[in-house]
């Protein structure tokens, strides 16, 4: 006979299975070879080209990269530990299965943790992993290309799951569940998603006090206090190398730092602190409903629509050719909400009847858990409405620790996305319990049914007098539709009445799509309810009710995912390349065998574009966190087109729109990667040094701040004999050969970045400074010398040894409580 203990573990074993199978058969054309078509990963793959190529040769990626806003450390892009050990258990976890397979997988993996540790049963299990990995915001991001914030989605209910056993009394498994999946967490590198953990736990942490103090078990308290705090601190030491670099590059970044300029004439105070910044995507308050009902705002910026659509109808009835309206409609307007003028990808639907469930849970838990989920999910919700909630969140970016690190607060809706799922496992596992009274049952049954029903049929009463539009009207304040209806008037060649029935359709068909969401909604949420009632009753048996109920959210839930990951997100591998074929344009500028310039291409906006970093060194580039001295000269002097400090920053080639397409114009007046300076002009702050910058000759004069004066040799002489040039710069280590009869003051150009570049004269350190707002300079005695810097942050190198450290004690912990566990047993 098989040991009990195996009898007990095939049910689990057949609920993960069924969510494998589930995860499998929702990406099947990964299994025909196809790759799934992410823009913001093309984008990634671009930018780290040339650091993914130094790791080809050295092993590990470079701590600096030239490639981007003329350079900048990697620690966003591609950091690495030189030690691999920690790679072996997601490899594991997720059965080397290929993207986005695996981290569906892991996701539903994790969550399936977290109902075991609840005490939820097999099927009410695999309902809850299905309700956490499939709402909607999962497929949008992968779909985008986020993966890292995925993959810290994935793991946050194991670290749930630890801290659960730790508050149970489970000490050794829960610490070592915890501070492991917080490690993997962490390490994803998308510190958003971490800090909200950290929100969710400090709240938690305020309900298990008070639970353990209303229960007087102090000595728990106590122990599960300091367990907590040891798996965090293992957990943050593990990811040292990480935390601690991007904690420093934060201090210099638009992300963090702040920026030692003035505000700009009408720069209102909200654009100078970086709030108007960091509070794009804020979701708005009645957008919220789309937790129940997804596309009530139009669903995607770049929807689809079919051709039954009054859309469609129109631009055929105004001539235009069958397969144009068809292909033109298939990437249309449609979302009229809040985020509309940078867009977004879709909704975030948690499934209507995960929220009826929630809701119900709400009513029926007895658990102290309870609290916390409630406390988690209005957080989460009020975090999300960012600006739109500005008396709010406004003081937390001001006040709260790190808080002013982050944007896109809509991000914040991944919280009830845990706290619902929970909530809703938790409410069945009461049901069948059978521990409640039928009456009491019954009686909160209808009031969830009633708050439901009612936000539906608001929604509905809501759908007569919604405008469908964000247009404003206002040339000093447009919103999206504004900006859509001049693009229609520039495509009908001025007709602004065929730009109006086009506007006029574009509402009707958001009007449709509104009811469309709302009706299937009331349709799944009466299901739903039905199938409760009948079994609260005692006229449907549980497994009857989990049949029904399991079946429910599965179609509900991936029935609206198809909408933004289906067959269409995926394309042969050949064609996923294509993006990174070499233009004429950058064979002309290959053909250039200098061993170190830079790129500015205007074809598209350079500082929203990584596709020129695959090929080139560019001044411009892509990535939400850039040193806040390069984006000061960005927004006041590289883009008003100031020649001259695109010569300081060696930019070489020029790339334009031209009449056959793109052309290059090489730049005679590109300065080099180094020079020696005939004057130096000393100002007052940073204001001067930057308005200086308007009208200055690089070449000739060199901009120092006065507070740099202690690190100026100022007794050099101009020799017009003297030379530097670049022996070679690679990335980490940049050396330079000088020759001059007197002292001289040498410019680079390359960026300032105080926190690990150290200067060095024939190996003796040497003091440099910042010049001309944004680049290097230092004082070069007379004679010849070897001028090096070497990036090399002592962050990183101690962080390395710390994580290293901390994940050997992590697998220790977790080992010691398996083989307890298995002692036991």
């Amino acid at each position: 006979m098989k040991p009990s203990w195996f009898k007990s573990l095939l049910p689990h074993l057949g609920a993960i299975v069924a969510l494998l199978v589930l995860a499998v058969l929702y990406c099947k054309p990964v299994l025909d070879d196809k790759v799934i078509s992410q823009s913001d990963n093309v984008q990634w793959q671009a930018m780290a080209k040339e650091s993914m190529d130094y790791k080809k040769e050295h092993g590990i990626p470079p701590l600096w990269t030239t490639s981007m806003f003329g350079g900048m450390p990697t620690y966003q892009l591609a950091m690495e530990s030189p030690y691999h050990i920690d790679s072996a258990i997601p490899a594991i976890l997720t059965l080397g299965l290929p993207k986005p397979i695996n981290v569906l997988f892991l996701s539903a993996l994790c969550f399936y943790l977290l109902c075991v540790v609840i005490g939820a049963r097999p099927w009410i299990g695999f309902a809850g992993a299905v309700a956490y990995t499939y709402a909607s915001y999962s497929p949008i991001i992968i779909v985008t290309g986020h993966d890292t914030k995925m993959v810290a989605l994935a793991y946050l209910p194991a670290v749930i799951a630890g801290l659960i056993l730790i508050t149970r009394r489970n000490y050794l498994a829960g610490t070592g569940i915890m501070a492991l999946s917080l490690s993997y967490l962490i390490q994803a590198n998308h510190l958003q998603m971490t800090y909200y953990f950290f929100l969710i736990l400090g709240i938690l942490g305020i309900a298990y006090a008070v639970h353990c103090i209303r229960e007087k078990a102090f000595r728990h308290l106590v122990t599960g206090t300091l367990l907590v705090s040891l798996a965090v601190g293992l957990a943050l030491a593990s990811n040292a190398v990480n935390l601690w670099t991007t904690w420093q590059y934060s201090k210099e970044s638009n992300r963090g730092g702040k920026s030692a300029l003035s505000p700009l004439p009408g720069e209102t105070a909200e654009q100078h602190d970086g709030k108007e910044y960091a509070f794009q995507w804020s979701y708005g308050k009645f957008e919220t409903l789309t937790l129940i009902a997804p596309d009530i705002y139009g669903g995607a910026s770049g929807g689809k629509l079919d051709e039954h659509s009054n859309t469609y109808k129109t631009l055929t009835n105004i001539g235009v050719p069958a397969n144009d309206a068809e292909r033109m409609v298939s990437n249309w307007n449609l979302y009229w909400g809040d985020q509309s003028l940078l867009g977004t990808s879709g909704p975030v639907y948690l499934g209507v009847i995960v929220c009826l469930l929630a809701l119900l849970g709400m009513f029926i838990i007895r658990s102290w858990h309870k609290w916390w989920l409630i406390g988690i999910s209005v957080l989460g919700i009020l975090l999300a409405w960012g600006s739109n909630f500005a008396a709010f969140n406004y003081f937390m970016f001001d006040h709260f620790p790190f808080y002013d690190k982050f944007r896109a607060p809509s991000q914040a809706l991944i919280i009830p996305q845990l706290s619902f799922a929970i909530l809703a496992v938790m409410a069945l596992q009461e049901l069948v319990s059978h521990e409640m009274k039928k009456e009491e049952l019954l009686k909160k049954l209808k009031w969830s049914g009633y708050i439901i029903g009612g936000l539906l049929l608001l929604l509905l009463l809501a759908s007569t007098s919604a405008r469908y539009t964000n247009e404003s009207g206002d040339h000093a304040n447009p919103h999206s539709d504004d900006q859509f209806h001049s693009q229609l008037v520039q495509i009908a060649q001025g007709r602004t009445d065929i730009a109006d029935n086009l506007m006029a359709a574009t509402r009707a068909d958001r009007a449709d799509l509104y009811r469309r969401d709302v009706f299937r909604s009331i349709f799944f949420a009466a299901f739903a309810f039905g199938l409760l009632w009948f079994f609260v009753k005692g006229k449907l048996q549980a497994r009857y009710l989990a049949i029904g109920i399991t079946i429910l959210i599965m179609i509900d839930l991936i029935q609206v995912d198809r909408r933004y990951l289906n067959e269409d997100s995926f394309m042969d591998a050949g064609s996923y390349s294509m993006p990174f074929q070499a233009s004429p344009a950058d064979l002309q500028i290959l053909q250039d065998k200098d061993p170190y310039y830079r790129v500015f291409n205007l074809t598209r906006n350079p500082f929203q574009d990584a596709m020129t970093s695959y090929f080139h060194k560019s001044v411009g580039g892509y990535h939400a966190a850039k040193l806040q001295l390069y984006q000061d000269l960005i927004e006041r002097q590289i883009s008003q087109n100031n020649m001259q400090v695109l010569n300081m920053l060696n930019t070489k080639y020029i790339i334009t729109n031209g009449v056959e397409g793109p052309a290059v114009h090489q730049n005679p007046d590109a300065l080099g990667n180094a020079w020696f300076a005939k004057a130096i002009q000393w100002v007052p702050n940073a204001d001067a040094e930057m308005n200086a910058l308007t009208n200055f000759h690089p070449k000739d004069t060199v901009l120092i701040d006065a507070q740099y004066k202690p690190l100026v040799k100022t007794d050099f002489q101009f020799d017009s004999s003297a030379r530097i040039s670049l022996l070679y710069n690679h990335q980490d280590t940049i050396a330079y050969t000088s020759k001059a009869a007197s002292p001289q003051f040498a410019v680079f150009s390359e960026v300032y970045y105080r926190q690990g570049w150290q200067a060095y004269i024939d190996g003796k350190e040497a003091p440099y400074c910042r010049v001309n707002y944004a680049l290097r300079g230092m004082s070069v005695p007379a004679g010849e010398h070897k001028l090096t810097f070497i990036f090399a942050p002592q962050a990183y190198y101690a962080g390395v040894k710390l994580s290293l450290g901390s994940y050997i004690v992590m697998l220790i912990l977790l080992s010691g409580s398996l083989a307890l566990y298995f002692r036991k047993k």
